[in-house]
Order: structure tokens, then sequence, then C-alpha cells
């Protein structure tokens, strides 16, 4: 009679399925045999081997790459191509993701991590609590003059002048604010004068411009926040993980590089065994022209789309993300057939 040494387990992600063989180890403690993904190497759920110096230097290690990808994957999945709002101000229109940068308005004279809790985390309960925003990845970035900003990923739409609002308030908090306005009112104290090393990106109409808004506002609203529009970038993914994970040689940041929601931490997907009609669905997607298809010594990764799947009837496949995905994330409805670009 054989042996039973190992199954096939698969992981269903949005951007990928993973595909490994799990052998089957005798337990210590007792008879019969237990799985332990850590010990095989090569497969998903392996621990990273630790180091000396296990300090980031201000560069995105490749694990910390892997989880970013997976964390956008999800967004662009979870979040509908055509979305609607309404600002404040009575306009409305469609949105898809919201990529958001927030930057200090005057010299930066705190430490990393001052920022960062002063500023940046209650602006991100301010997020959830207000502006009811679930799903979110955010990233912190030197400038070239050393300040600390952050890019924000969000699944939601906010009004620019509520975003500028909010974010100036709490960089209020450590004076950032006010040390503009004072900047700001010596620079133009003899009526407006042209600052000539921003020439070549803010032309002189629109210095013009900036400061009758500045003395509208008395220096109070610095334009300290940006909302990049995501509708006409053909590939979503690539652009926002290129963006995100870029490393650039400028000043370390102290602390944490990134972070996200909880809901987008240890995502493990879709868990099945590589058998019966997913068996079936995994063979059909490895077909030449299909998919995109890594083969590795222990591991098969399979790149899809849900369009890929449902051109090719992997329901099975799509049936079993989307109840991960309604467990997983509860304000999660699946869609009945999206539209093609959103595979993009």
């Amino acid at each position: 009679m054989n042996e039973i040494r190992g199954i096939y387990q698969t992981a269903i992600h949005p951007g990928q399925i993973n595909i490994w063989y799990e052998p089957l180890q005798r337990g210590k403690a007792r008879q019969g045999y237990t799985i332990d993904p850590d010990e095989i190497p090569g497969i998903p759920g392996k621990r990273p081997e630790q180091f000396k110096d296990n300090r980031h230097h201000g560069r995105i290690s490749p694990q910390a790459l892997r989880k970013i990808t997976k964390a956008v994957d999800y967004m662009v999945y979870l979040v509908p191509r055509r979305k609607y709002f309404t600002t404040a101000d009575g306009r409305a229109g469609n949105y898809f993701l919201s990529f958001i940068t927030l930057t200090l308005s005057s010299n930066q004279i705190h430490t990393d991590y001052e920022i960062k809790q002063h500023c940046l985390e209650p602006f991100l309960n301010e997020m959830r609590k207000r502006w009811k925003i679930s799903n979110y990845i955010w990233r912190a970035e030197k400038q070239a003059n050393g300040n600390l900003h952050f890019h924000i990923l969000s699944d939601r739409f906010i009004w620019w002048a509520d975003l500028r609002d909010s974010w100036n308030y709490y960089q209020e908090k450590l004076g950032y604010v006010s040390r503009y306005r004072d900047s700001q009112k010596a620079w133009h104290s003899g009526g407006f004068r042209m600052r000539e090393t921003l020439n070549s990106k803010w032309s002189r109409a629109n210095q013009i411009k900036a400061y009758k808004s500045g003395l509208l506002n008395d220096w109070n609203s610095p334009n300290s926040t940006d909302v990049h529009s995501l509708k006409t970038i053909t590939s979503v993914r690539s652009y926002i993980c290129k963006y995100i994970t870029k490393s650039e040689d400028r000043q370390d940041i102290a602390g944490r590089l990134w972070g996200c929601s909880y809901e987008l931490t240890n995502l493990q997907g879709s868990r099945e065994f590589t058998d019966g009609y997913i068996s079936q669905n995994l063979d059909r997607l490895q077909m030449p022209g299909i998919c995109k298809v890594y083969k590795g010594e222990y591991y098969t990764v399979i790149y899809i789309t849900r369009k890929i799947l449902q051109d090719n009837l992997c329901f099975d496949i799509i049936s079993s993300l989307d109840n991960y995905l309604r467990e997983r994330f509860p304000d999660y409805h699946p869609p009945e057939l999206w539209p093609s670009e959103l595979a993009a």
C-alpha cells in the first residue's frame, strides 16, 4: 500500500494563485503526521532568515515588497472601478482609488517618530472614523530637503479641502503651519516676491495666484496635500507598487517605512487542496498563452485577473476567493461581471 507523503495546497489571492507541495512530517509528541510549512524551504509561510543588521536603511525589503504588492492587489480587487461621490460644495462624480500625498509645511524639526505619532497616526484615525475608510496603505519617504512626507492609497474619496484642513490641523499640533505662516509673511513683507529657485516648476503666474490665496487666509492654509487621480493610469497595480516601494539614496527614516489597515495584514488567501474541480481550473489556467506562470523547485505561481478567471470558466476558483473575501472583509459584495478594464 502506497504511503501518502505529502499534499498539494493552493492559496488563491486576487492577483495570483500559489501552489506548493507540502510534505507530511511525523510529529514528535504523537503518532501520525503533522504539517509544518515553516520547516519547508521555498514555500509560502517560511520564516524569513534574521540578520545581525535588521534595520531597513530607508529601503523596502523584498519581503515587504511582496506584502505591499499583495495588499494593493486586494484593494484593486475590492473597490469597484465606478463609485459615486458628492463633495462638500455639491459637486459629484465617480472615482476608483485615491492616492494621497501629505507633506510638512516647513522644515522638519521633530524626529520621524514624533511626526508619525502626533501627525500621521491621528490623521489615519480620522480617516477611519470621519470618512469611513476601511482599507488603506501608507508609505513614508524623505523629500530632497530632508522632510518626511507620506503617500496613502485609500479606498474612498476625500474632498481636497477637507483633506488639507485635516492634515494642517494635525501638523499644526507640532507648529508647522505657524512656522509656514511666519516664513511667508517675512518673505512677502514688502509685497509679492518671486521665488526664483522654484521658477522651473512653479511659474510666476502660479506664484502670484498662490500669494493672493495666502493673503486671503492669512497664510493659515498651506498647500500641504495632493490627491492624484488614478482614473487614467492603465495599470493601477504596477503604478502604485512602483511608487510606494521605490528606494532612493536619501536620508534614512526612523521607524516603520510603511503600514496598512488591519484588514490588509496577514492575507493568507483562500486555501484549497489541489484536487477535484479546483485542479481542473488550475490546469486550464496553466495552458500556453492563458496566464503568466512561474514554476520554482517547490512551488508554482499563476498570475491572474478576475477577467482571466471568467474568460476561462474558472468559477470554482472565483467562488472560493469570493467566500474568503466575504469572511475577511464584511463590506465586500462580489461583483456580477466586472468591466474588463478592472483587470488592468
